[in-house]
């Protein structure tokens, strides 16, 4: 290397070691703050207690579904396995054994291999509809008279309980 080359590089080399020293201590400086104002954080927040990450923990707010109920959507959507459950909801898979396994108990699902499915496949709001049974040719006819309620007599008890 020519002489002006050399001179730059132990300028550098001794630029570097000079400064090593400061760049450990800034490292040093930056995590001591870090630990601080965590500390100080946990302060504000109760004695001890972890910074809050915006995620709520416990019972579900009135109104809000519960882990039974955000599995019995997915069970809903076309049967689901408890580890791709658990992904999508974001909780471990043992918690889900729990639910599902009540929810099985309840008749409400149940497992067919690894997925589980509804117990109970809904039907259609049309097929839901009660078919009620039609009356009997003689019924019908005026016979059987004893088993058909009409208007008539409804309110004739209210008037002597009004005047007891």
């Amino acid at each position: 290397m020519t002489d002006t080359a050399d001179r730059i590089l132990y300028d550098l080399r001794r630029r570097r070691d000079e400064l090593r020293p400061l760049v450990d201590e800034l490292r040093r400086i930056e995590a001591a703050i870090d630990a601080l104002e965590r500390l100080d954080a946990g302060a504000r927040n109760g004695a001890g207690a972890p910074v809050r990450t915006g995620r709520r923990r416990g019972r579900p707010r009135k109104g809000e579904p519960n882990r039974s109920d955000q599995f019995l959507a997915l069970v809903q959507d076309g049967g689901t396995t408890i580890p791709a459950a658990a992904q999508k909801l974001g909780i471990g898979p043992n918690y889900l054994y729990r639910i599902a396994g009540t929810l099985e108990s309840e008749g409400t699902i149940r497992k067919e291999g690894r997925e589980y499915v509804m117990a109970v496949e809904r039907e259609s709001e049309d097929d839901n509809a009660e078919v009620l049974p039609q009356p009997d040719d003689a019924e019908s006819n005026g016979g059987g008279d004893d088993d058909l309620v009409t208007d008539e007599g409804v309110n004739e008890g209210t008037s002597e309980i009004a005047e007891e």
